[in-house]
């Protein structure tokens, strides 16, 4: 009976040497233990997180938390609030859908069932120029190309569900809530390879 390997697996890789670049070094230490081209310039590709993380840190600090407010022209009586609900925003990239759920709920628990006067939306804690979803890739329609926002929810996205249907059909089921909208679906299903399926489909957004 022969005992696993504990080594590492290796993985091969077609990439040419003179195109990546390594440096590996103790963050108190100043001789590299690892260095392979380490002054060539590259794309920097998704290692460009670590410089924003690095601003963000140094301007707001590690403890810093985003806020989003609820705030009311007089308090609900009853259940019943007279007036206008304002949500105001200040930057929170990571408020989904769900935990924009709880922040409902917490209105709730503090007595606002109804409201009759209006929903405002407070972005001004942002002041930026327009910005064009399509300039990075021209996929305007992918979430990472949203721009900031003061009060983003979800990162401004839909999200669907694709089920198998009857006649080869594909039945898609809108999961963020909203009765405006209208799907037009036009997926069948194929007899090919997988693959990266997402990179096959097609959507086009009208108005």
């Amino acid at each position: 009976m022969r005992r696993p390997s504990t080594s590492p697996a290796r993985t091969a890789t077609t990439a040419p040497e003179q195109s990546v670049a390594v440096l590996v070094r103790s963050v108190d230490g100043e001789a590299p233990l690892i260095a392979h081209n380490a002054r060539a310039p590259m794309n920097p590709a998704s290692v460009m997180k670590l410089m924003t993380t690095y601003a963000a840190l140094d301007v707001l600090g590690p403890a810093y938390t985003w806020k989003t407010e609820a705030l009311t022209d007089r308090p609900a009586v009853d259940g019943r609030l007279d007036g206008n609900l304002y949500l105001r925003g200040s930057g929170d990239p990571r408020l989904g859908l769900e935990q924009f759920w709880l922040f409902l709920r917490q209105l709730r628990t503090h007595g606002v069932r109804d409201i009759t006067g209006d929903l405002v939306l407070d972005r001004s804690a942002f002041s930026l120029p327009p910005h064009d979803p399509a300039e990075f890739d021209n996929d305007p329609l992918r979430p990472y190309n949203v721009g900031p926002d003061a009060l983003l929810i979800n990162l401004q996205s839909l999200q669907f569900t694709l089920h198998p249907g009857n006649g080869g059909r594909i039945e898609v089921w809108p999961e963020t809530p909203g009765s405006e909208r209208l799907v037009r679906n036009q997926l069948t299903m194929g007899n090919g390879a997988c693959g990266d399926w997402r990179e096959q489909l097609k959507i086009t957004v009208d108005g």
